[in-house]
């Protein structure tokens, strides 16, 4: 068994594999938010602006990557490298870890976070079917950008300043997002 501080590393950055993942499913969940937008505010019965929604939703998606998505990277290599046709078959595990667990987190944190907006606001909370569709979106979302972002985008992250920009990138819409929600929640006190 290998010591717990030997760490895979990208062969053209020398930066952790794990991180360079985590970078890329990042980006390709808030490119996916983006394009979930108006589902998500249709859903709330148009409560919500379109672009500020799509920035909390990119703070969302980036807090689970960052935190929960770095233990099911971890976990999907441990589980991988126990299987014989490793290579063939991790994009696969990964999506299938992302799909369960971007699904969970969304099925719980954004209509959570949506019903304390909307009803603070007088209007109705979002019904159970909102919420699975919210839930069943997120674990498309997390199916699509684990499987991308282990599969093909760590091809394309292969300069350590394109990993660098790419991460400022995402961190300053999770930024924005949070100030955007924070803005929303102190109008509503």
């Amino acid at each position: 068994m290998a010591n717990w501080t030997n760490v895979t590393r990208e062969p053209e950055t020398g930066l952790p594999t794990m991180l360079v993942q985590a970078v890329s499913i990042a980006f390709v969940m808030c490119v996916c938010e983006l394009v979930s937008a108006p589902v998500m505010v249709s859903a709330a019965g148009g409560a919500f602006a379109l672009m500020p929604w799509f920035l909390v939703a990119c703070l969302f998606a980036v807090a689970f990557v960052y935190t929960v998505g770095f233990v099911l990277l971890w976990a999907a290599d441990s589980f991988a490298a126990r299987l014989k046709r490793r290579d063939a078959l991790m994009p696969l595990i990964y999506a299938v870890i992302g799909c369960v667990g971007f699904g969970i987190w969304g099925y719980c944190v954004y209509p959570a976070t949506m019903n304390s907006i909307i009803t603070r606001a007088g209007l109705a909370t979002l019904s159970q079917g909102d919420s699975l569709m919210i839930g069943i979106n997120c674990a498309v979302v997390g199916l699509a950008a684990f499987f991308l972002g282990t599969a093909a985008m760590p091809r394309v992250m292969k300069s350590k300043g394109r990993i660098a920009v790419t991460a400022a990138a995402v961190i300053a819409l999770a930024v924005f997002g949070g100030v955007v929600l924070a803005m929303t929640w102190s109008h509503l006190a």
